[in-house]
């Protein structure tokens, strides 16, 4: 946890100087804008981002994130390579239910800019969508916040003393780099395009050394030297002076003391049962290693299937316990399921993409399967080659076995820098879209530069917020709370899908076909039950929130100002009676009356009704009806209507 803020001299130099670089950065900007406003929006032109740099690269990076480098082995070591597989297979069939229902969305008419909000509220109405947009924006700024923050601490354990860690200094370095950031977001989406095409190819890189390392090495060697000394290890355990190792990948094999070398020469003589006879062994110094202690004597995706929870400080939520909890399902799925919640970046960024309804679904789609394939090699590498004691308890396990330890620094860094460039320009564009419906009174945040419709001022507010996060510091406790308003909003936006396909709406005619209200409405149930599962207090929290946010725009914004999926639902809920009751016998016991109550045609002779009159026969209608139904309609000859003739006897309901 972040140290909690106390005012010193440092921060406040660093917040003035901030500020004062904000003003000069933003004033031409603010002066465009006002050009722009008195110009008219004919003026204003659109970014022309495409899927690769609008949808793919930004979904990516966003999902590629720290937990794939730091997590994906641990959950490995606490559930084992089958419970690990389940949980991934989980998210990302939660991950693909969503994408099919916002796919739909999105691919139903013109799609503008605001992404998840403008989804929800086009579909369900401002209430929905007001409530999720403004949790949604929120998530976002403190995602710059918690990920400007941990690519601080990943520069600071890697090229500075521990001494240089103070509070005051990361500070000012966080606080340089959101800067930075701020200065990407403010020159629009295309520098957000380059940049986070530099940033991309880093984590390629990065990505492609980690992976090649677990499965390619050749040579065995120990990884951690003592995993009685690391953080995490709880006191008492018994793993004083035990080193974990890593080896080349296998099914089944002996394990090797990790100073020989795992040459062909060593194989073909048949010599790799050294030291391995019954955990204590002589043969290399096998006895202090993790597979003779606390193995079997051998390694390989056979001895790594099943869970294996043990204490360990990283589940344990006081910051300075020795004694560590128990890394049970609840608890490693909570560290595992961030990785999947950047899946609608690209949808954040409709409003700058050159065709939305083609681009969203197929780049999304795209970015989410290849993280799962990248999770996928990663989990089955680290399973059959890495002593689970590594796994269990060393969160730096794949910085150690990587050929080159900062090619994962590099993966780290990168995408912590990618997913806070991403939520910071992603989350502008959610505010620029509510300001400019005022359900909110941010108005002043609808502006739009003439070329790109950049918001700018939104920016600056997002900026805001995000450093104030740092300022504050001590927010890791709201985490859990800020995951679940992702999940409100994916929950959201399968019900609108759900809700939009059940009521069967003629014009919901999405081109993008790979749905239906039932696989909608699994995401919906899906997204919220993973709320509970994960923390049930903090989903009853996030649930009073968002409802405290919709009755507040309930009673605030005007009813007609756009249609709400309610309307469909109670048209929906009435004809599924109405044929329910038909279906039944009738029943003199339950009998009623149901009237007809016919007016004449304003072209037949003789007298009219007044509107007086026919409020009077209405009521008197209603008074004969009692509990019944009063259908009434005004009668139209058959030549009036076009069907032919004179108009004779026959006659129509209007």
């Amino acid at each position: 946890a972040a140290a909690s803020f106390h005012p010193c001299r440092p921060p406040c130099m660093t917040l003035t100087r901030t500020v004062q670089s904000i003003r000069r950065v933003t004033r031409l900007s603010m002066q465009q804008d006002l050009r722009t406003s008195l110009m008219g929006s004919s003026a204003v032109s659109h970014n022309n981002l495409g899927t690769l740099n609008g949808v793919f690269v930004p979904c990516l990076l966003n999902i590629l994130g720290a937990p794939l480098f730091l997590f994906v082995g641990f959950s490995v070591g606490m559930m084992g390579w089958l419970g690990s597989l389940a949980i991934f297979v989980f998210c990302e069939t939660l991950a693909y239910l969503t994408i099919s229902s916002f796919s739909a969305l999105v691919t139903n008419g013109r799609m503008r800019g605001g992404g998840a909000y403008f989804m929800i509220s086009r579909s369900l109405g401002p209430a929905f969508g007001g409530s999720s947009g403004l949790l949604f924006w929120l998530t976002y700024c403190l995602n710059v916040t918690f990920n400007t923050r941990s690519f601080t601490d990943v520069v600071f354990q890697t090229f500075f003393e521990p001494q240089a860690s103070t509070f005051s200094n990361k500070l000012a370095f966080s606080s340089a780099v959101l800067f930075l950031l701020f200065l990407v977001a403010v020159k629009g989406a295309g520098a957000f395009a380059r940049v986070n095409g530099l940033i991309f190819a880093g984590l390629t890189v990065a990505l492609a050394a980690a992976i090649g390392s677990v499965w390619l090495q050749r040579e065995a060697r120990v990884i951690v030297p003592d995993l009685g000394e690391l953080q995490y290890t709880p006191s008492g355990v018994g793993l004083d002076g035990v080193s974990a190792s890593y080896r080349p990948w296998a099914w089944d094999a002996p394990c090797v003391p990790a100073d020989f070398l795992l040459d062909a020469a060593l194989l073909d003589g048949g010599s790799l049962d050294g030291g391995s006879g019954g955990g204590g062994g002589s043969g290399g110094g096998g006895s202090g290693e993790w597979c003779f202690v606390n193995g079997s004597g051998r390694y390989g995706l056979r001895h790594t299937a099943l869970p294996s929870p043990v204490l360990s400080g990283q589940c344990d939520p006081s910051p300075h316990s020795t004694l560590g909890e128990l890394c049970d399902l609840p608890r490693v799925f909570s560290f595992v399921f961030p990785a999947v919640v950047g899946m609608m970046e690209g949808a954040n960024l409709s409003g700058d993409l050159r065709d939305p309804a083609s681009s969203i679904p197929a780049g999304t789609v795209g970015a989410v399967s290849t993280a799962f394939l990248c999770y996928l090699l990663l989990i089955f590498g680290q399973a059959g080659s890495v002593d689970r004691g590594a796994l269990q308890y060393d969160l730096s396990a794949m910085q150690h076995l990587c050929v080159r330890e900062g090619f994962v620094v590099l993966g780290v860094a990168t995408a912590c820098l990618s997913t806070a460039l991403g939520s910071m320009f992603g989350s502008a564009r959610i505010m620029q879209a509510i300001a400019r419906d005022r359900i909110f009174p941010l108005s002043f945040f609808a502006h739009g530069a003439a070329y790109g419709d950049e918001p700018r001022r939104a920016i600056v507010l997002s900026y805001t917020v995000a450093q104030a996060g740092l300022l504050i510091g001590g927010i890791d406790a709201v985490a859990p709370v800020l995951t679940n308003f992702f999940l409100v909003t994916y929950t959201l936006t399968n019900l609108a899908a759900a809700l939009l396909a059940l009521c069967g709406l003629p014009n919901f005619r999405p081109v993008w076909r790979l749905y239906s209200w039932q696989t909608s409405l699994l995401g919906a149930a899906l997204t919220a039950g993973s709320m509970f599962f994960l923390n049930p207090l903090f989903a009853l929290l996030t649930l009073a929130l968002a409802l405290a946010l919709g009755v507040y725009i309930s009673a605030t914004v005007p009813s007609g100002r756009w249609p709400s999926i309610s309307q469909a639902v109670a048209f929906l809920t009435a004809r599924s009676c109405l044929l329910t009751l038909d279906a039944q016998p009738a029943d003199p016991k339950y009998w009623r009356p149901s009237l007809l109550l016919l007016v004449p045609p304003s072209q037949a002779a003789g007298p009219q009704p007044t509107a007086g009159g026919a409020s009077l026969l209405l009521r008197l209608a209603h008074r004969l009806s009692g509990s019944g139904l009063v259908v009434g309609g005004r009668t139209l000859p058959l030549a009036a209507i076009g069907g032919g003739g004179g108009g004779g006897g026959g006659g129509g309901l209007e």
